[in-house]
């Protein structure tokens, strides 16, 4: 049995004695371990449908529907995710951003969603739109036509004119725009948590997605009532915990375990005995070469970062 991973002294109280309350990390299966050392592995996709070679067909394939999906594949560095796209110079998570991520070779886009009060799932990070935007208001209490009033570009005046960089995009835009680049990416997809919509919110996203088959989507939350929820709905998409500090045990069916740069730095052994559970470790923001290679030292398997090629060329170059 492998002793529960827990965040050293200083990040909390001293813990309780072990009980039925504090049980150990429950092991995954862990043949993708024997697959190699120093190696990092990307979880296997949600596939309900099958691309045209043109449209970027994903070859990988789920696990069973009657079981969790399970890590199949192993590569030799992180992957290098585009956190809210490569917004280094760009608005975060405009379609600017992301297709600027799409010339850096960004395996993966990382980014929010938010349901809008007339039912549109748009990307944004914050409840409200007051850091992002020339506007103000939640994005729950405004249609998508009154979030398409404003602008999303007004701190980055290189981009004015551009639609791409003021305008919010929906969902569906962010698939449209990877469908047409014909590239393989995956979309990590986190539902930003609490809403007053709740639920609905996961079930308008699968709702979406089953209208856009093929794409390799894994879905992502600190909340584990939204992965709860979605596991309900989907048995294939893997899924991925983010947490500040553990507590407990994860999510049951999760893949995939996601922190802070800092908390793994200080809690060296984390991603050794996540490894040895069978979860996946992606952590954020890697923006710096010190960072990157510290990360890629501890096999993490996936990093978030705004400046995709900047990191990749720390890793490869």
């Amino acid at each position: 049995m492998h002793a529960p991973i827990l965040p050293p002294a200083r990040h909390r109280p001293p813990p309780e004695p072990a009980g039925p309350r504090d049980p150990p990390i429950p092991v995954r299966p862990a043949a993708s371990r024997e697959q190699g050392v120093g190696q990092r592995s990307p979880s296997v996709h949600r596939n309900p449908g099958v691309f045209t070679a043109d449209m970027c067909a994903c070859h990988r394939c789920a696990a069973a529907a009657s079981s969790p999906p399970s890590i199949v594949q192993r590569v030799s560095q992180p992957l290098i995710a585009a956190h809210r796209g490569a917004n280094e110079f760009l608005p975060e998570h405009s379609l600017a951003a992301f297709r600027q991520a799409i010339v850096e070779g960004a395996d993966a886009f990382e980014f929010d969603i938010r349901l809008t009060a007339d039912g549109h799932l748009v990307l944004h990070h914050d409840r409200t739109i007051k850091r992002t935007s020339d506007g103000k208001g939640a994005v729950a209490d405004l249609t998508l036509a009154q979030l398409r009033e404003y602008n999303f570009a007004h701190r980055f005046p290189h981009c004015a004119g551009n639609p791409e960089a003021e305008r919010i995009p929906t969902l569906e835009d962010l698939f449209g725009l990877v469908v047409d680049s014909g590239k393989h990416i995956r979309l990590l997809i986190e539902a930003k948590h609490p809403c007053k919509f709740g639920p609905r919110l996961e079930l308008r996203l699968w709702e979406t997605l089953r209208r856009w088959p093929g794409l390799d989507v894994t879905v992502m939350s600190f909340s584990r009532a939204a992965l709860k929820t979605w596991r309900g709905l989907d048995s294939d998409t893997p899924l991925v915990w983010i947490f500040e500090y553990p507590f407990r045990r994860p999510p049951e069916g999760v893949q995939v375990l996601s922190s802070r740069v800092d908390y793994i730095d200080s809690t060296p052994d984390f991603v050794e005995r996540s490894h040895e559970a069978g979860y996946e470790v992606y952590t954020w923001t890697v923006n710096d070469a010190d960072t990157a290679h510290r990360m890629a030292g501890l096999e993490v398997d996936l990093i978030f970062t705004d400046r995709p090629a900047a990191i990749r060329q720390t890793l490869t170059g």
